[in-house]
């Protein structure tokens, strides 16, 4: 564990893995995705079939001045925020829902990114089919929640959107 002298009653560690961390972690199966809070780390793909022995499968990089703090996975598909982070965040630096093909998880591909305004994605869950995301988006003050339908991932189709009432600019 730490070193800290933390401990938890039960629990007991049988596995190590190093890296980045700082963000959401999600389990997809025997798959591990370990979500990043500074660039140039995005994602970590991790191999947990033996939880004594983790190990990293494929590492996604982000843009200087984002991050993709949040990830989420399922049906062969991981999700991951692209926000701005910090002083460098370039006006042009993609910001939005990336969407990739994890059906290979050694092999993470890229499917599409779903552009947002503003700061782009933050927090966001997924059941497989819908993506339930608060991007900022034109138009609104703050973050709203948006729904996406990927029923083809390549091409998702936004079926809603909510906002508190003020938020219409």
């Amino acid at each position: 564990m730490s070193g800290n002298g933390a401990s938890a009653l039960g629990v007991k560690q049988v596995g190590y893995f190093d890296c980045a961390g700082g963000g959401q972690v999600v389990v997809d199966g025997r798959v591990a995705f370990v979500a990043h809070m500074k660039a140039p780390h995005g994602t970590t793909v991790v191999d947990v079939s033996d939880p004594a022995r983790p190990r990293q499968l494929a590492s996604i990089e982000v843009p200087a001045g984002t991050h993709s703090h949040k990830v989420r996975a399922g049906n062969g598909l991981m999700l991951v925020n692209r926000e701005a982070h910090g002083q460098a965040s370039s006006p042009n630096a993609p910001r939005g829902l990336g969407i990739y093909d994890v059906s290979n998880p050694s092999r993470p591909r890229e499917i599409t990114l779903w552009r947002s305004g503003g700061t782009g994605v933050h927090r966001f869950t997924f059941d497989g089919r819908y993506a339930y995301i608060s991007p900022e988006m034109d138009g609104y003050l703050g973050n709203i929640v948006v729904i996406l339908d990927l029923a083809d991932p390549s091409r998702p189709q936004e079926v809603g959107r909510w906002w508190m009432p003020g938020q219409w600019a």
